[in-house]
């Protein structure tokens, strides 16, 4: 995983499933400086809506 776009990525490959901590510790085992970049996951949020999250952070546009 080389940052937020390939985690987003990753993300949208199931983007109707719920989005979880394990999830993201998952895809960026190994990779504290990924981890530091990405927002807070909002409550009941599905992994297609946490990867347009991180697109738009990527992007330096705050939701």
């Amino acid at each position: 995983m080389r940052g937020l776009t390939d985690l987003a990525d990753a993300l949208s490959e199931h983007p109707d499933e719920p989005m979880a901590l394990g999830v993201l510790l998952g895809l960026t085992a190994g990779e504290p400086a990924v981890l530091k970049q990405v927002p807070a996951i909002p409550e009941g949020a599905t992994r297609g809506e946490y990867a347009a999250l991180l697109r738009l952070t990527q992007m330096g546009v705050a939701p």
